[in-house]
């Protein structure tokens, strides 16, 4: 139950609720990096960066195995980091079985979405094993603020994961990105216009 619930959390993050209640709100994203734990040599490529847009850079990470992965788990945790006093941990979940949560089997309808909206970005497999030689990627992530659940905030968020297989954190990364109200322009008549 708990790990169905902090799922939903996950999937709540790349934007899957559908309200408008904040379209005058942007997710930036500011860093992107990652690097492995490989002393099986399952990698033959892994790369994770920002993209040159300066307006609104989006987030692209690659990977290939050299191995099959028959099995992983993935490891999760993002924070809100705060001027004053600790920084908030919006959800902290270990040792989630990769292959159950790729395969979205007997999800709720919530979780589907989230696993669409991926989609548009990747080519993230939706099974094990993942064969080895095939290059995998999620390039130019943007979250879509307009699918999250009503808020009314600016903050910085910062999400660590892990990809463990057979023990190992094959791949450990970083990304960190800034929740902000868009910017506005007035028009000579006092309207409100955003960007």
């Amino acid at each position: 139950m708990y790990c169905k619930c902090s799922v939903i959390i996950v999937f709540i993050f790349v934007s899957v609720y559908n309200t408008n209640a904040k379209s005058n709100f942007d997710m930036v994203f500011t860093n992107c990096t990652c690097f492995s734990e490989d002393p099986e040599k399952m990698l033959s490529n892994l790369k994770c960066g920002l993209s040159k847009s300066v307006k609104r850079p989006s987030f692209n990470i690659e990977l290939q195995f050299q191995k099959p992965v028959t099995r992983f788990f993935v490891n999760m945790r993002i924070v809100l980091p705060r001027r004053f006093g600790g920084d908030f941990t919006l959800f902290n979940l270990s040792g989630i079985d990769g292959c159950s949560l790729l395969s979205n089997k007997n999800q709720i309808a919530f979780i589907q979405l989230g696993r669409k909206h991926m989609d548009q970005f990747s080519n993230v497999p939706k099974r094990c094993p993942w064969p080895k030689d095939v290059p995998y990627y999620v390039r130019g992530f943007r979250s879509d603020m307009a699918a999250m659940p009503a808020f009314n905030f600016e903050s910085d968020m910062n999400l660590w994961f892990d990809l463990v297989v057979n023990q190992h954190k094959l791949i450990r990364g970083f990304i960190q990105s800034r929740v902000q109200r868009r910017k506005s322009h007035k028009t000579g008549a006092g309207e409100d216009l955003s960007v």
